[in-house]
């Protein structure tokens, strides 16, 4: 999988992709993920890639000719199945999203910043919006990073173990069960004997019931959806 990242601050995105899952994820050659300076695509003397929005308001609009220009750029080159921009108004990132866009080949994804794009680049160049949640963070940076590690560790091969990312919270709309290591006493909290017996199967039957009891009192929307429709 290749993913793209346009940026105006691509030294946010170093740390992220430079270690754990991600890092390995690239040395393995299972992901190609390139940050792209949206500064390189201006066409103003001093790179600037903003401007004040028509009709007056406060805040600074990304303008949409060096967007368009990165776009452009980067298709002249691969084929992209989605162009996903990071706003919080967007669809709401989910497991199931991240599983449906893990099969993907090529993304681009364009981090907003400033009071955000120009419409137009919404309306004629993006094929899909995703938000990591209700709430406004300073730039698109950190939002595009959770999406990229929410689908990248998804792909086959990545984590060392790949029933791990299939036990996951939210993978079947449960929130995982609790879990436990050795000592199986410390200071006088125990285990769950269940999680010792060596009983395989009951043990499968207490997680899926601790799941969905967690669920219940928890995430009570998630719960609903699924034991009371």
């Amino acid at each position: 999988m290749r993913i793209d990242i346009i940026t105006v601050l691509p030294e946010l995105l170093t740390g992220p992709f430079s270690a754990s899952i991600l890092k390995r994820a690239q040395e393995k050659g299972l992901a190609q993920i390139e940050v792209h300076n949206l500064r390189d695509y201006s066409i103003q003397k001093q790179k600037s890639v903003d401007d004040y929005a028509f009709g007056g308001g406060a805040g600074m609009v990304m303008s949409i000719e060096p967007i368009d220009r990165c776009i452009s750029s980067l298709k002249e080159k691969f084929t992209y199945e989605e162009v996903i921009y990071m706003s919080p108004d967007g669809e709401l990132l989910t497991q199931s999203l991240s599983n449906q866009l893990s099969i993907k080949k090529n993304l681009i994804i364009l981090a907003g910043h400033y009071k955000g794009v120009d419409e137009r680049v919404r309306q004629h160049l993006i094929t899909k919006e995703i938000s990591i949640g209700d709430y406004v963070l300073s730039g698109g940076e950190l939002a595009a990073a959770v999406l990229t590690d929410s689908i990248v560790r998804l792909i086959p091969g990545v984590l060392n173990d790949e029933t791990s990312a299939l036990s996951d919270s939210f993978q079947d709309d449960l929130i995982a069960p609790p879990v436990y290591t050795r000592p199986a006493n410390y200071k006088g909290m125990e285990v769950p004997p269940i999680l010792v017996s060596g009983n395989l199967k009951e043990i499968e039957k207490w997680r899926h019931e601790k799941s969905v009891e967690r669920t219940k009192e928890r995430r009570p929307d998630l719960y609903k959806k699924n034991y009371e429709n």
